[in-house]
């Protein structure tokens, strides 16, 4: 349950990363790999009703060799990627706070 949540939640980080069109060397090759579309079916299957617990979109991205390595990489390189925004964004008045959104 908890894996399929994360492998859900993952997915909504490429589709904003695309849409902001941020760049970052670590993340950009991660999204390149054919396991996010598989990622985009699985979390499809994960937030919508399936009869079939086994469903097929949760199988094909499971079956995938070294899938759980590349969201794990991708996790982390978008984490790394997310605390250097925010240590660059703090402010001199406030720096606990972040000064905005990313920008692309």
């Amino acid at each position: 349950m908890y894996m399929s949540y994360w492998y859900g939640g993952l997915f909504v980080f490429p589709g904003g990363w695309q849409e902001l069109g941020l760049s970052d060397a670590k993340v950009d090759p991660l999204l390149d790999s054919p396991n996010l579309d598989l990622l985009k079916r699985y979390r499809h299957g994960a937030f919508h009703f399936q009869k079939d617990y086994f469903d097929a979109r949760f199988l094909q991205f499971e079956a995938e060799q070294n899938s759980a390595k590349w969201a794990h990489d991708l996790s982390e390189a978008l984490g790394h990627w997310f605390l250097e925004w925010l240590q660059k964004r703090k402010t001199p008045s406030n720096p606990s706070e972040p000064s905005g959104p990313p920008k692309a």
